[in-house]
């Protein structure tokens, strides 16, 4: 391998002045930047699916899975880029200007005004963002350890992976804290958020770090590309298989035996060894199907319950901080206490069982999430269905007004500004329903009453005159307050406006008659004419569906607001425990998987197993994308126990499968200091790249 030879001499000359290259610092920085982008644009993506394209929860959750299939497929695509031909640095750059690319795609798709087909231009953005991260993510923490001279600064490599590793973990905790703010709190175009300036900032931050990174492309080292073991490995399979099926029978040699004409034995031993180590990986997949559904179906979970926490709120998809924050105190705690006192007392004897140990606690997290969701439900609005219309009389008249069906049974007298509900009409298609209205202030008459099969039918009254209106029930996908304004004909809507006193800010300008439903923020209002109030302490909560009906009589304005969806009323600290939960899951299976495969696998290997570790991810989320499909009708309590059983499934089989299996030390012959050397320069990467996708 090449290096330039007066990149050495200046990385040298650092090191005897201060034992620590300063370029370093820029690669960190860097990365920082690119973190920020990508875990902040992750965290609101599946939120942005539905609420702005419009996709259903089930479409929304398959595209944002197959986004992060292509994240972890597309590494492997890097570091054969990488180690092939271009080297680490170019494929950095070239791959960020692919990343910022997409980013800015994304970001000019959100604007909403824009004539453009939205969902198409999401899709390139998106895939463009997996081609950039997959370059990105296999050469940046290498790039940055091929700054160091070794053996001289080892102790200087050791403190640059903690570094680094606190520095993403960091920026993915930053990102998933702000960019929901820049979501949520801002408003523009038009729309009560602002997902453009969202997806906008964090492409901002990848052209500052393509600035930072370019700006001491004289400093680095730079080694040349000399292959690619993964080509090599997969090509000795390749080599080993075709001889099987057509090179006859030889049963007292093993297959991979037969590429002996072409690769040494030390190699194939290698090859074989790996290969054992796979068997055992492919039981692992399922553990990250639920792992990744903490910023997809969680997330949409947490948009149906409320995040006011004491004096706090916390966004749906701010929830996602607390599994980082979980992770970044267990691991200390469980490295300097939990494992010691587990193992003291032969419990977690080896990586297999605490493989095994997250898999189950996994899968118990999925327990809770199905069990939240039961309780959650209890505060769903009740949906028109099949065969059945729902039915809703809105009195704008400041008298009450009976109302009487012979053949619906119906007899009932609806207040001033208030209304009558029957959610069980029957109908068959369309059907005409006759009402009798009478009332002091209003004439006595019959009046034909057209409702729709599966539809919320609703009518206004005011005076004399009826006005039909189709209603949405459902709360809204984005999880903030739906109201609309039913003003009667006694109301000259001339300056009237929706003040929201928490902004301080005009909401809405009410026009006449029936409005339409119209999302707002989650907040205080009062109803204004010009400066002068007439209604005030009007609460809009969050997943709400109001009506608020308005009538003037002489000069004194009277409104009532109607309560036709619950807002969301369960904290969301329930969901706490099974982030908690899966925070500790993960920490004994990912970083555990790490460390079992790096010290079981040969030394030539270690690229090739970094690069099945991270398939197995990739194959956990066409898992989700594939369990969707198939339980697309499924309730969301269902599904999250179909997902438990299959977790408890795969985690019995890599149970039973790891049984038989012998720990051994690596084949090759490794000085110890220099084995000890590379254990710790391992184990801190693969810690930075446990956090590099969180």
């Amino acid at each position: 391998m090449t290096v330039s030879k007066d990149n050495v001499a200046r990385v040298g000359e650092k090191a005897a002045k201060d034992g620590f290259p300063r370029i370093v610092i820029i690669i960190i920085l860097a990365e920082f930047c690119e973190r920020f982008s990508y875990s902040g644009m992750k965290a609101f993506l599946t939120l942005y699916l539905r609420s702005k394209l419009d996709y259903s929860d089930e479409r929304a959750t398959e595209i944002y899975h197959v986004f992060s299939t292509f994240v972890y497929l597309f590494p492997i695509l890097g570091g054969i880029l990488a180690d092939n031909y271009l080297g680490k640095f170019k494929t950095i750059l070239y791959m960020m200007f692919i990343y910022a690319a997409g980013n800015l795609l994304v970001a000019v798709t959100a604007i909403p005004f824009l004539e453009i087909p939205k969902r198409l231009y999401t899709v390139i953005g998106l895939f463009l963002i997996t081609l950039g991260t997959g370059g990105i993510k296999p050469c940046v923490t290498a790039f940055g350890g091929d700054q160091f001279i070794l053996p001289d600064q080892e102790k200087q490599l050791a403190l640059y992976f903690s570094i680094l590793y606190f520095n993403l973990c960091t920026g993915s905790l930053i990102a998933k804290t702000v960019s929901p703010i820049l979501r949520s709190e801002i408003h523009c175009f038009g729309d009560k958020d602002c997902y453009s300036l969202a997806f906008g900032a964090p492409g901002l931050v990848v052209f500052i770090s393509i600035v930072i990174f370019v700006s001491a492309r004289k400093s680095y080292v730079m080694k040349t590309p000399e292959g690619d073991m993964v080509i090599r490995f997969l090509k000795c399979i390749s080599l080993g298989v075709k001889n099987k099926i057509f090179g006859g029978k030889r049963e007292d040699t093993h297959w991979l035996d037969t590429t002996e004409t072409k690769y040494e034995k030390r190699f194939i031993r290698e090859v074989k060894k790996t290969l054992s180590i796979l068997m055992l990986f492919m039981a692992l997949p399922m553990f990250w199907a639920l792992l990744d559904q903490m910023g997809s179906r969680w997330t949409l979970q947490a948009t149906k319950m409320d995040g006011r926490l004491g004096f706090i709120t916390i966004k749906p998809d701010q929830l996602q901080v607390f599994s980082p924050i979980c992770i970044l105190i267990f691991i200390p705690l469980s490295q300097k206490y939990i494992y010691p006192f587990l193992t003291s007392r032969s419990l977690l004897t080896n990586p297999l069982h605490k493989l095994t140990l997250g898999g189950v606690l996994a899968a118990l997290a999925f327990v809770l999430s199905g069990l939240v969701e039961i309780y959650i439900k209890t505060t769903y609005p009740v949906l028109p269905e099949p065969g059945f219309s729902q039915l809703r009389i809105y009195n704008g008249n400041p008298c009450s007004i009976s109302i009487q069906n012979d053949q619906q049974n119906i007899m009932y007298t609806i207040p001033s500004l208030s209304h009558f509900t029957n959610k069980q009409m029957n109908v068959k298609n369309t059907t005409e329903v006759r009402f009798r209205f009478d009332g002091s202030c209003i004439e006595t008459k019959d009046e034909i009453f057209s409702l729709e099969d599966n539809m919320a039918i609703s009518f206004f009254i005011s005076g004399n005159n009826i006005e039909r209106f189709k209603e949405n029930v459902d709360k809204s996908k984005s999880g903030l307050p739906i109201v609309r304004f039913l003003l009667s004909d006694n109301v000259q809507p001339k300056n009237i406006t929706l003040f929201n006193e928490k902004r301080n800010e005009v909401e809405i300008l009410l026009g006449p008659g029936v409005g339409t439903q119209t999302e707002v923020f989650n907040a205080e209002y009062s109803i204004r004419v010009g400066d002068t109030i007439v209604s005030s302490g009007i609460e809009l909560n969050n997943g709400g569906v109001y009506n608020l009906i308005m009538d003037k009589v002489g000069d004194k304005y009277e409104t009532n607001v109607i309560t036709i969806t619950q807002p969301n009323s369960i904290t969301m600290a329930w969901l706490l425990p099974q982030f908690l939960i899966i925070s500790v899951a993960e920490v004994l299976f990912a970083v555990t998987g790490n460390e079992f495969a790096f010290k079981e696998s040969p030394e030539s290997m270690k690229a090739v197993m970094s690069a099945a570790w991270l398939l197995t991810e990739a194959a956990g989320n066409v898992i989700i994308i594939i369990v969707t499909r198939v339980f697309t009708n499924y309730k969301q309590e269902t599904q999250s126990f179909i997902y438990t059983g299959l977790m408890c499934i795969s985690i019995l089989l890599f149970h039973v499968m790891s049984s038989g299996y012998k720990f051994g030390p690596l084949e090759e012959q490794v000085g110890k200091k220099e084995r000890s050397n590379s254990e710790v320069k391992y184990h801190q990467v693969k810690e930075a790249e446990e956090c590099f996708y969180r």
